[in-house]
């Protein structure tokens, strides 16, 4: 029964993450492609419409918006945009946290948003310290002004938590902000050469 055991969880070990991975890109398929799917079904009619016209269009749209953003004129209307999303009240409650969430991506955001460097955060109670990225060295909004903001990403998880904390309290880490988080996110199982050097 054991061997039987063994066998079964090898073969789990395989199929689950594969079956995942799958299901999750169908799953965003399907939402992407509903986007434009629909109203491209509508205007060209269903003899004409192609399943995953939505989900090209889609990315030429995403990829058309990153190219209007490279110009200045086109950048500094979408600023204007943003800047009056982020004043409306009920707007500016989804839209503000989505676009910070955005600034955790390495590389696709102005340095004076995104995480800058990675660092030990000390758990006392625990005795134990936890990885974490550094979203701001100043907080002005508040009296004490040795503290810093420190972003700790949960394991397998989709969000965080984020504490405040002395700054002589952490240890810089010197490793790049996207290795951290990939080994947060994967509860550091499995860390290749590449991301030993």
């Amino acid at each position: 029964m054991k061997q039987i055991n063994q066998i079964f969880f090898k073969g789990l070990i395989v199929v689950l993450p594969i079956t995942m991975t799958f299901y999750l890109l169908f799953w965003a398929s399907v939402k992407i492609e509903g986007l434009f799917g629909s109203g491209l079904e509508w205007m060209l009619g269903k003899e004409l419409y192609i399943p995953g016209l939505g989900i090209i269009v889609t990315i030429v749209f995403i990829f058309l918006v990153g190219l209007l953003l490279s110009h200045w004129i086109t950048a500094s209307l979408f600023k204007w945009v943003t800047d009056l999303l982020e004043r409306v009240p009920l707007i500016k409650a989804i839209y503000n946290p989505l676009k910070d969430l955005m600034s955790l991506i390495p590389g696709k955001s102005s340095g004076k948003v995104r995480p800058q460097r990675v660092v030990l955060v000390p758990l006392e109670a625990l005795g134990v310290r936890t990885l974490g990225l550094v979203t701001r060295e100043e907080l002005d909004e508040l009296p004490d002004h040795k503290l810093i903001s420190v972003y700790i990403p949960l394991s397998y998880m989709l969000g965080g938590i984020t504490v405040l904390i002395e700054r002589d309290k952490v240890e810089k880490v010197d490793i790049p902000v996207d290795q951290a988080l990939k080994l947060s996110l994967t509860a550091w199982i499995k860390a290749t050469d590449k991301d030993k050097q």
